[in-house]
């Protein structure tokens, strides 16, 4: 490095000046650059080893998770395990558990095992659709239910959300999955009537899973049992997770999209979380038992158990969408169909005159021997003021048959419905039923024509003639 004497005698005010003999001064410089490039280099050295070093590590711990067995992966607290990270662990695990298994449990297990290979989590198109998405706007929380598998029949499903389980193992999933707009969603089920012999399994699960297993089982589900254990991804040893439940008994699920959390409640108590970073999963309602059973669930179209999913709302929809509910009962006073209907005046086919049918006049003019129709309430409203007309107000209404009152046309007046005379009539002169003379003129013709045959026998001759013959035979 240059180094500058400030001490000479020539640097005045940051300047060398001439001495007063006349002399020049000199600059001396000193550069000491040795140690300089030598510390460089051992820098760039160093930098080259260090990337180099760092490389090496990177890769050792890569192959290190790679190659070795470590046993599980801790993904909740410290001492909860979670989800097996290698298929090292979980083969020895296995091996272990079908030593100990029955045939039956052997073989179902093997068959779920096969089912999951051939159809992995998420390997079939879940997402909500366009069609489903409407169908939630317009039909809220009631778009939801339960669909059980018609090959496994061993679950039969009452009024979309009640399931009844018989005798076999199975399950059942709802037909939407859980939608992920919100932060929370939660559903309950109510155990209505459960043996002591027969265990419930209340949690989700992906699709496709098989239905012939319980939830909790098999990748990806998780589940609440009823003997008080909780299972995740996990068909071997289940974990001791809250209190066991019983006939009567509310469990409910919830589900955190944002975190992709899942936790459990029991009669309004909220439980621990069970797991976490199930983001990505569709998951869907799932409801199992091995025995006979009944289950309702609750998606929100009643309110929940759990204090603050009611509050809140958590419920997979609205209780009601965009499609109106039908109409209260007593609503349909007022509609013209309706009344119709009620008042049991129904035209058979049309006809000159606006003609009614013979139970309508019955009811309008008070002919004897008709039917009154049905009584009728305080409240109902007609729908017109119909007069009453008695029956010295019809004309010839004494030589009227019931035939001809059926067909007599009406007219609408402010006073009500009248029925309409029908005109006067007269033959012309050249008819020859004008009169009684005409009548007995039309006789005597008919006579006249028969004049030249031969008369009718009666009965009784025809008869006779017919067994005469017979008997002399």
């Amino acid at each position: 490095m240059p180094s500058f004497h400030g001490n000479h005698p020539g640097w005045q005010g940051g300047r060398y000046r001439p001495l007063p003999d006349g002399t020049q001064t000199s600059i001396v410089i000193n550069i000491n650059d040795g140690g300089s490039t030598s510390r460089g280099f051992l820098i760039g050295i160093l930098s080259a080893f260090g990337s180099a070093g760092v490389a090496v590590l990177v890769l050792a711990i890569f192959f290190f998770f790679k190659y070795t067995s470590r046993g599980r992966i801790l993904l909740d607290r410290i001492g909860r395990p979670g989800e097996f990270d290698d298929e090292q662990a979980f083969a020895h695990e296995e091996a272990e558990a079908l030593e100990s298994m029955d045939e039956l449990q052997r073989t179902e297990y093997l068959r779920a095992k096969a089912f999951t290979q051939a159809n992995p989590p998420e390997s079939v198109q879940t997402d909500i659709s366009l069609s489903q998405f409407l169908a939630i706007q317009e039909k809220g929380v009631s778009a939801w239910e339960f669909e059980p598998e018609l090959e496994i029949a061993n679950c039969f499903v009452e009024a979309r959300t009640e399931i009844e389980f018989f005798d076999s193992e199975c399950s059942v999933q709802s037909n939407l999955p859980v939608p992920k707009q919100n932060e929370v969603y939660y559903w309950e089920a109510k155990i209505y009537d459960k043996p002591e012999s027969s265990l419930i399994s209340i949690g989700m699960t992906t699709k496709p899973y098989p239905l012939f297993r319980l939830p909790g089982y098999h990748k990806t589900s998780v589940a609440y049992v009823s003997s008080g254990h909780r299972r995740y991804n996990q068909p071997f040893t289940p974990t001791l997770y809250g209190p066991a439940y019983v006939q009567g008994d509310v469990i409910g699920v919830g589900y955190r999209p944002r975190t992709g959390s899942i936790f459990f409640t029991r009669n309004g108590k909220k439980l621990d979380e069970i797991a976490h970073n199930l983001k990505s999963q569709n998951f869907f309602p799932t409801i199992g038992a091995n025995g006979p059973c009944t289950v309702h669930v609750n998606f929100g179209q009643m309110g929940f158990v759990f204090i603050e999913a009611n509050v809140k709302k958590w419920g997979l929809a609205p209780m009601t969408g965009s499609l109106a509910p039908p109409p209260p009962y007593g609503s349909e006073q007022g509609s013209i169909l309706l009344e119709t209907g009620r008042e049991g005046a129904r035209q058979s086919a049309y006809e000159p005159g606006h003609s009614r049918t013979r139970s309508g006049l019955a009811r309008i003019t008070g002919f004897p021997g008709s039917s009154p129709g049905p009584i009728r309430s305080p409240t109902d409203i007609s729908l017109a003021q119909l007069a009453h007309i008695s029956t010295q107000d019809l004309p010839s209404q004494g030589n009227m048959e019931a035939g001809d009152i059926q067909h007599q046309p009406v007219e609408n007046t402010p006073q009500g419905q009248q029925i309409i005379p029908p005109p006067e009539y007269s033959s012309p002169p050249s008819s020859r039923r004008s009169s009684g003379g005409g009548d007995d003129e039309e006789r005597r013709g008919l006579l006249d024509d028969r004049a030249g045959q031969p008369p009718i026998p009666t009965y009784d001759a025809a008869v006779s003639e017919a067994a005469g013959p017979s008997h002399t035979s």
